[in-house]
């Protein structure tokens, strides 16, 4: 079996990403909150009400900690055997790519530098960024790594 052919793919924050992820922050606590009230036996309203509240302040600091601390941006290229990220006005870093969430128009990455001492970045790749490129980006994610033999124990017997 033959790896992917090298791809190559600009990541820019994106409006749309960063909306969903504070909606979702907001959905979440909405839902906790108010089966927490609920289960505490507060009335329907009230408990309505402080989901409302708390999901808005929750939302509120989502927006403000992932609109300041903006996706990374920079090229992410799969060369044909490994990955390399290389941020805005820097080196490249060869590293490991990991698909964390893929939700068919957004892919949520997490690109582990193979420096000692670097830290782990998270990008977002869009289908609207890729375009025409998404089939092969995709391929490349899912597709198996070259050198790795799956049929390979993975640990020791």
């Amino acid at each position: 079996m033959h790896a992917a052919p090298p791809v190559r793919m600009s990541l820019a924050p994106d409006a749309a990403w960063q909306v969903f992820a504070i909606a979702t922050v907001g959905v979440a606590v909405a839902s906790l909150t108010a089966w927490a009230a609920l289960w505490a036996r507060v009335p329907t309203a009230i408990a309505a009400t402080v989901a409302g509240l708390v999901a808005g302040m929750a939302a509120g600091v989502a927006w403000s900690v992932l609109w300041r601390r903006r996706t990374a941006a920079g090229v992410l290229v799969w060369d044909g055997a490994g990955w390399q990220w290389t941020p805005e006005a820097a080196e490249p870093d060869p590293g490991e790519l990991v698909l964390m969430i893929d939700l068919g128009a957004w892919l949520l990455l997490r690109f582990t530098p193979t420096r000692p001492a670097a830290s782990a970045v998270w990008l977002v790749a869009s289908h609207r960024h890729a375009a025409a490129q998404w089939p092969a980006w995709r391929g490349a994610l899912y597709s198996r790594r070259p050198n790795i033999d799956p049929l390979a124990p993975t640990h020791p017997a």
